[in-house]
C-alpha cells in the first residue's frame, strides 16, 4: 500500500510519511495509536480507490459509448 522507496523523493526533510510515523510509533511502544493510524491509511487508500473506480467508470461510459453501439 505504501512504497517508501518511491516516495523518498517526493517529500521534504521537514515532513514525515504516515507509514514511517506508524513504524516509529510501534517502535516507541505506542501500539494503539500506531494501529489507529495504520487503519486510517488503509481507509484513505480504500476510499480513494472506490472514488477512482466510480469516476473512471463514469468517464468511460461517456467516452466509450460507441463500443456499445457497435457490439449490438
Amino acid at each position: 500500500m505504501t512504497t517508501v522507496s518511491a516516495v523518498v523523493f517526493l517529500y521534504s526533510p521537514h515532513t514525515t510519511l504516515a507509514s514511517v510515523a506508524v513504524l516509529n510509533m510501534d517502535d516507541a511502544g505506542d501500539i494503539a495509536p500506531a494501529a489507529a493510524m495504520g487503519m486510517m491509511i488503509f481507509y484513505t487508500a480504500a476510499g480513494v480507490k472506490v472514488l477512482h473506480y466510480f469516476l473512471s467508470r463514469g468517464i468511460e461510459s461517456r467516452t466509450q459509448a460507441w463500443r456499445v453501439a457497435v457490439a449490438n
